[in-house]
């Protein structure tokens, strides 16, 4: 697992064992670029991706690890390698190979449950912007795959093989522009993007997809309590408001006697320099106690008395910028993401 920003009496996890890799700034190999553990699977490519005729190179960790585990370098004319930045990218399996086309594009191949997800990324306005994928799953019953193609809006779903395949071809909603580490590298977490109108009746605007997007990334990073971290639930995503265009609000409680109850609140706002602010409010209310309850609740009062809990709040703000979650000092009082200090 990776960064746990959860309510530390119950859910906190010390992976004191696990180091934070570390990307070196320069160097000429990737041994100098990075020192690889033991428990680490380092996968790396080559290529041209800004088309100055020099190979660059992109650095990837398949193992456990927290903190960043993806990195991309420039070339330098005297063989070395300058780092443009890391990432702690969110991965399907254990499994991930990397390859660099001719055109300089970043092909990122994970695998999945029955299948695998493919990636692909091309160096474009100063950041690397995904421009398509695919979904394959023909080893699994369902027997399909989806080809996305986010530069000209298309989508191909071919299923089945040999004689009995059929394809289509679809068109994709307005896409937002894409980077590299605003979404989770696993197509389970991006049925969002993809939706057509015909499948959706009220489609989302660009906007909202790359709100979506950072939610994702967070439930992806488990930066969030684990009822909040079910993605295919349509209940939990951030909503707009009609009053405020550029903020998204997303909650969810959940209520077990004899265990506890929790609750999240976040909001996420969209600043006028294009970065986002976060705001993450999350409760806990220890009931374990109602166990020791009589069959009749005869001694509800003295339980009650003896194990009154206080409800545990976690207060947490982030800016959402070039890809990464920067944090922010919590406000004095809880407010709206408004009251978030911005990042200079």
């Amino acid at each position: 697992m990776k960064k746990l920003f959860l309510l530390a009496t119950l859910f906190a996890i010390a992976p004191a064992a696990w180091g934070q890799p570390d990307f070196e700034p320069t160097g000429k190999t990737v041994a100098d670029l990075h020192a690889v553990r033991s428990d680490e699977t380092v996968i790396s490519a080559q290529g041209d991706f800004n088309k100055d005729g020099v190979k660059d190179l992109v650095i990837a960790l398949d193992g456990y690890y927290s903190g960043d585990n993806f990195a991309f370098y420039f070339g330098q004319k005297d063989g070395g390698y300058q780092l443009f930045r890391s990432y702690d990218t969110s991965m399907y399996g254990q499994k991930t190979g990397i390859t660099v086309t001719d055109a300089g594009v970043v092909r990122i191949q994970c695998d999945a449950d029955e299948g695998s997800d493919i990636f692909l990324f091309r160096w474009e306005g100063g950041d690397f912007r995904l421009i398509g994928g695919k979904e394959d799953r023909h080893k699994s019953e369902a027997d399909y795959d989806i080809s996305y193609n986010y530069l000209t809006g298309k989508m191909i779903r071919t299923d089945g093989k040999g004689k009995s395949r059929k394809s289509q071809t679809l068109d994709m909603p307005k896409q937002p522009k894409i980077l590299f580490g605003w979404i989770p590298l696993e197509y389970s977490a991006l049925g969002y993007l993809v939706e057509t109108p015909e499948m959706e009746e009220d489609p989302l605007s660009p906007d909202d997809m790359l709100a979506w997007g950072i939610f994702r990334v967070m439930q992806a990073n488990e930066m969030l309590f684990w009822h909040f971290c079910d993605w295919e639930n349509p209940y939990r995503n951030p909503r707009r408001g009609e009053e405020a265009p550029t903020v998204w609000n997303a909650d969810d409680e959940h209520m077990a006697p004899g265990s506890y109850n929790a609750w999240s609140s976040l909001s996420i706002e969209k600043l006028t320099d294009g970065s986002y602010s976060i705001y993450l409010t999350e409760s806990y209310y220890d009931r374990s106690y109602e166990a020791l309850f009589n069959e009749d609740m005869s001694n509800i009062d003295e339980v009650m008395e003896e194990h009154e809990t206080p409800e545990e709040i976690s207060r947490s703000c982030w800016i959402f910028k070039d890809a990464q979650f920067i944090p922010q000092e919590v406000p004095q009082e809880e407010g709206s993401a408004d009251q978030i200090p911005v990042a200079e």
